[in-house]
């Protein structure tokens, strides 16, 4: 950018918001913080599927195990995250 003279310099000037800025990183870190919720969720579901398969396989035919497991895994998940979401909002009280 090449300035002549003042006149120039008022016209080509970029004015930076800062509120901007902040505002940006702070939807940054929500996006990594919902990404980290996101796979933190198919972990514990994941935990839950290995120990009810482990289990009902012990007990069970194999054929019958797996799609109870799967059932009852996703069941207790969402159990728990319910669960978990309402100590916290007693806790914050």
């Amino acid at each position: 950018m090449e300035l002549k003279n003042l006149k120039d310099f008022y016209e080509k000037q970029e004015y930076v918001d800062y509120n901007e800025s902040k505002n940006f990183e702070q939807r940054q870190v929500n996006k990594r913080i919902e990404e980290l919720s996101f796979f933190t969720n198919i972990a514990v579901f994941s935990i839950f599927l290995v120990f009810t398969t482990y289990i009902l396989v012990s007990l069970l035919v194999s054929w019958i195990a797996i799609p109870v497991s799967i059932v009852l895994s996703l069941a207790l998940y969402i159990s728990v995250k319910k669960g978990i979401a309402k100590a916290i909002k007693f806790m914050m009280k």
